[in-house]
């Protein structure tokens, strides 16, 4: 419901606005009435209404003060203007203060509906856009302040469904439109659902807002915990979940694991209820396979029998192409790696082994020595050894003379791949690169090269790629000051020359002119 305040000094007319405004739509409720411009002031102290109806011409305080007064404090408040024939030029001069509309008295039944529907989409945008931005921050942790934040989803419970995707292909699409895409598909009466991304594009989150009368014991109370969860809504939910599931699928091309999660009843409660849901992905979740995972399921069922998959089909090529190309060093490290995030996961020592075998054996067993026997590589590095740290280093050793020719040197080092790289993207950085033909020019995947280039310069590739290009443009900006800005991008590939600006300010703190002023004044 929105509230409304109607600010005229003739009773009658109120009654008539009150009664046309509660006619014409079962949204807008007249919550306050005021006979003068001071009037309104003092009762817009205690209760601030959603749009304010004003008539000009009143004794005290009229309208265009009041209008004036408004701005001050409620900046966004909507108010239409209430005006006779006589008073239009002065209507005209109070809409220069943004008015967002104006009725002749006496009102006519056409223009208040015509009104209200105009202003009921601009509220419902504006709120929309609040609860966006209130439910981001409640999954990110932050603190909710403010009784407006509350307000906005009182009654209401929220659950969330969290899918994650294995592989990148098809995913690279503007977030935004695959937000509004997936909010659309999933789209059920009787719920609100909106779609924000996670940490990573390859993470959705939905969130389901019902009436929390559709939960709990039957009194409208949530717990917050979902014990009393309606059969009903948790159907409704897992199907959503199946949904998305299929959505994101047919995007990405590839499997996806879909967390349910159970209604909260306190927007507090919507990080601790993220974090579950992502930690029972990340025990449950296996390579290749598409699951529902319910946060109500048992602890026994949530870890199950079979061992968590903790590699994606990045890591994956990346370890077949280390084979494939015999860069041993660069295996070495992978592979370390690989074996260090399955201990930290505390897997039993079955399902370690298993997920050692599963894994070397999808690199492809058209690339081992043919008098190389995996299964019992693994099962001799295992037998025996308790060290964790000990276990790792063998393992990897014997991988080593079982994957690779012994006269077979490694073609570069970790350190090697990023220097010769290095100088070759210092010498073109006017070009704009595909990371994912460079990664494929050294025999990696560009989520791999991503990866190295972070350990060894700090930063991602692609944030290293821009890094290169800010600084080029600084060397320039100090070599000729005649170069404009948009010259200085164009020159390094930039074809938006606000979107240079903004990076340059990312990197340096301030635009190219501001660096360039900053430059004279030395």
């Amino acid at each position: 419901m929105y509230r409304v305040m109607v600010v005229e000094d003739e009773p009658p007319l109120i009654r008539d606005i009150r009664y046309e405004i509660e006619r014409n739509s079962t949204l807008f409720r007249v919550t306050a009435t005021a006979i003068n411009g001071a009037d309104a002031l003092r009762k817009l102290e205690e209760e601030t209404p959603d749009v304010l109806f004003t008539d000009i011409r009143m004794p005290v305080m009229d309208g265009l003060e009041l209008i004036k007064a408004i701005r001050q404090k409620h900046p966004e408040l909507p108010f239409v203007i209430l005006s006779g024939y006589r008073d239009f030029d002065y209507a005209k001069e109070a809409l220069k203060f943004q008015a967002y509309d104006y009725l002749l008295k006496p009102v006519s039944p056409d223009d208040v509906r015509e009104v209200l529907i105009k202003l009921e989409a601009m509220l419902g945008e504006r709120r929309e856009q609040k609860k966006r931005a209130v439910l981001l921050s409640s999954l990110q942790g932050e603190p909710i302040s403010g009784e407006f934040s509350e307000a906005l989803f009182a009654d209401q419970s929220l659950a969330l469904l969290v899918a994650q995707c294995d592989g990148t292909s098809g995913m690279g699409a503007n977030a935004v439109d695959l937000e509004a895409e997936l909010a659309s598909a999933l789209a059920v009466p009787g719920a609100a659902i909106r779609v924000l991304s996670g940490r990573t594009p390859l993470e959705k989150i939905a969130i389901v807002e019902h009436n929390s009368r559709g939960y709990g014991d039957g009194d409208g109370d949530c717990d917050g915990y979902g014990d009393g969860d309606d059969d009903g809504k948790f159907a409704e939910r897992e199907q959503l979940a199946i949904a998305m599931q299929h959505w994101l699928s047919g995007k990405s091309g590839s499997a996806v694991n879909v967390a349910i999660g159970e209604p909260r009843a306190r927007l507090a409660d919507l990080s601790e209820s993220l974090g579950f849901l992502r930690d029972l992905l990340r025990r449950r979740a296996e390579h290749g396979v598409s699951k529902l995972i319910r946060e109500s399921e048992t602890f026994e069922a949530a870890v199950g029998s079979s061992p968590v998959a903790v590699l994606t089909n990045e890591r994956l090529s990346s370890l077949r192409s280390m084979v494939q190309l015999q860069q041993k060093s660069l295996f070495k490290v992978e592979m370390s790696s690989l074996i260090g995030e399955w201990l930290l996961a505390r897997l039993p020592v079955p399902d370690f082994t298993s997920l050692v075998k599963r894994t070397l054996h999808a690199v492809g067993e058209g690339y081992w020595r043919r008098d190389a026997d995996i299964d019992s590589v693994v099962d001799e590095c295992l037998e025996g050894v308790t060290s964790g740290e000990t276990m790792s280093e063998f393992l990897v050793a014997r991988l080593e003379n079982a994957l690779f020719e012994e006269s077979s040197a490694s073609r570069d080092s970790p350190e090697g791949v990023v220097d010769k790289l290095d100088d070759y993207l210092i010498a073109n950085c006017h070009r704009n690169f595909d990371p994912k033909e460079l990664a494929s020019g050294v025999g990696l995947t560009a989520p791999y090269l991503s990866k190295l280039f972070k350990l060894h310069r700090g930063m991602p590739l692609i944030e290293y790629l821009a890094y290169l290009k800010i600084e080029k443009a600084r060397q320039l900006i100090r070599s000729d000051p005649e170069l404009l800005a948009k010259e200085i991008g164009e020159l390094l590939g930039f074809s938006d020359p606000f979107y240079f600006s903004r990076l340059f300010k990312k990197f340096e703190g301030c635009s190219p002119s501001e660096y360039r002023k900053r430059l004279e004044k030395r």
